[in-house]
């Protein structure tokens, strides 16, 4: 009896002793229809401000793409980070086909409190902003976009027959 004793405070001082890795704590649920265009999907409001390079903030980033299926590398220094205010997002590339973005929104008014959403939602071609339900925002991060599409070679061929029928017309009304 009294080695099962030590036996069970050793395990619970050894238990206490390791961190859990646990998913960060909520402080309000996303919904798709936060952004415009709507997300296909999305995950949080995490507590606090996760949008940075500590290590357990990439660990809970990771998480939290992973839960929308995108697998990150951690490389924060591959993502385009924003700081701004307002309701519009606007990144300095365009956004093309599947999207993967967070944003920190602030303890502000018209904001879900101190927390990050992390959101994955079809930009469709070449979309330079996109606008959010909440206007407590600090910063953004695009995670990842779609490469914009290039023309089929048909594009080009029927471009190239468009301006070879307006040159003839031209040279011809010029005799």
């Amino acid at each position: 009896m009294k080695y099962l004793s030590l036996v069970a405070a050793v395990a619970t001082t050894l238990m206490a002793a390791v961190p859990a890795q646990a998913k960060p704590k909520s402080v309000a649920v996303c919904s798709v229809t936060d952004l415009s265009p709507q997300a296909s999907a999305c995950a949080g409001f995490f507590s606090g401000n996760l949008l940075n390079n500590k290590a357990d903030n990439v660990l809970a980033q990771k998480t939290a793409l992973n839960s929308l299926g995108f697998t990150w590398n951690g490389d924060f220094n591959a993502v385009e980070k924003i700081e701004f205010s307002g309701q519009t997002v606007n990144f300095a590339t365009l956004l093309n086909g599947t999207t993967y973005v967070a944003m920190h929104f602030g303890n502000g008014q018209g904001g879900p409190g101190n927390g990050t959403a992390f959101y994955r939602f079809d930009a469709g071609t070449n979309l330079d902003t996109f606008n959010l339900s909440y206007s407590a925002v600090s910063n953004a991060v695009l995670y990842s976009t779609a490469l914009p599409p290039v023309p089929e070679p048909e594009t080009y061929a029927l471009m190239l027959a468009g301006l070879a029928a307006v040159g003839w017309v031209a040279r011809r009304r010029a005799r």
